[in-house]
């Protein structure tokens, strides 16, 4: 039997703007990335902070290119 998938909810009003306004913009974002967002934002620490919308732009890059290229392989 496959395990259970984790439902993970996000509470509006605790979160910082900055992850409101990414998961807004981005709504298909799995959990593990939003967390690491999070974390990141929360700790203030700017090479955390550097490193997570590092991962973030690549992330957005790659996407824009497979639709740019229809997903083609």
């Amino acid at each position: 039997m496959p395990p259970e998938p984790i439902i993970e909810f996000f509470d509006r009003a605790s979160m910082p703007p900055e992850i409101a306004e990414l998961l807004d913009a981005w709504p298909e974002i799995d959990s593990g990335t939003a967390r690491l967002v999070r974390a990141a934002v929360m700790s203030q620490e700017p090479r955390r902070m550097r490193r997570a919308w590092d991962m973030l732009f690549a992330r957005a890059e790659l996407a824009r290119v497979l639709q740019m290229h229809g997903g083609e392989r």
